[in-house]
């Protein structure tokens, strides 16, 4: 069953699919992360994001960034219904997991979101180079 995942203020904002990966995505279906060992959460890019120990997911500096519907310390909003996903990009290989923080009862000031998408694959399209003899127009 998959297991969402809500921002400081109760927002659905990502889920944790029941994949073999436990791979976990935005709400409107982009792949960001997985757990590895159900506790290091790793971006599809290979970067350590953070945590996720006892329902509650931490930033590297061990604050809490995320949480489940029971962990969550406000009221959690209604959790509309989720867009396909879209298709899984290959795993790039971890980087290594730094040492565990001291956790905190703070809350991170980075949005769950934007937090994710720190592990997200970007896709970059190169530019087309000029050809010679065009000139640019100022």
């Amino acid at each position: 069953m998959e297991t969402s995942l809500f921002n400081k203020i109760g927002e659905p904002v990502a889920y944790i699919g029941d994949d073999f990966n436990h791979t976990i995505y935005l709400w409107d279906g982009i792949q960001v992360a997985y757990l590895y060992h159900e506790e290091h959460v790793y971006g599809t890019n290979g970067r350590h994001l953070g945590r996720f120990i006892e329902n509650v997911l931490y930033d590297e500096q061990g604050l809490r960034i995320g949480f489940t519907s029971g962990s969550c310390p406000v009221p959690v909003g209604k959790e509309t219904v989720k867009p396909k996903k879209m298709s899984p990009y290959d795993i790039r290989s971890r980087w290594n997991a730094p040492p565990l923080p001291k956790l905190s009862y703070h809350n991170s000031e980075l949005d769950l979101a934007d937090f994710l998408k720190q592990g997200r694959i970007s896709l970059v399209l190169a530019e087309a180079p000029e050809e010679e003899g065009e000139e640019s127009k100022d």
